[in-house]
């Protein structure tokens, strides 16, 4: 299934964002190697894709992340105005070689300020950022 497939009733059920957890890999510096997003019940595993630096998309545990280095660690600061907001809708990312390498997901309410989500793919690690927007635009 793709990526926004595996998405799709997240978005349409409307149901908010729980928790987030970051999986850092000591190997690499303690960089990020996959990010958990924790709703009611329900989790969604993001992960980078090793072998082509693609972005990979789970509900259950992957196994990508059960690597002897690689470690639970907590949520950035910044991404905690996201809690208790649903997905408002998601976009993938693909760069030129074809490869699908970044998620943009959009956490709000289409008459309240939101907050996106971005995840990209660098050299199997994943970069991490953060837009916030007013109901105008982003700021």
């Amino acid at each position: 299934m793709s990526v926004l497939g595996v998405m799709r009733p997240f978005v349409d059920e409307d149901i908010l964002l729980n928790n987030v957890e970051l999986y850092v890999d000591e190997d690499l510096g303690g960089q990020c190697v996959g990010v958990r997003l924790a709703f009611s019940e329900k989790y969604l595993f993001i992960y980078a894709e090793g072998l082509d630096d693609s972005i990979c998309i789970s509900e259950s545990f992957p196994a990508a992340l059960s690597g002897g280095a690689i470690r639970g660690a907590l949520m950035p600061v910044e991404w905690a105005s996201a809690i208790g907001r649903p997905i408002l809708w998601a976009w993938t990312m693909t760069n030129t070689q074809g490869r699908l390498d970044g998620l943009q997901i959009e956490f709000g309410t289409v008459d309240h300020p939101s907050i996106t989500l971005q995840i990209v793919v660098r050299a199997s690690t994943l970069v991490l950022r953060m837009l916030e927007s007013d109901v105008m635009g982003f700021r």
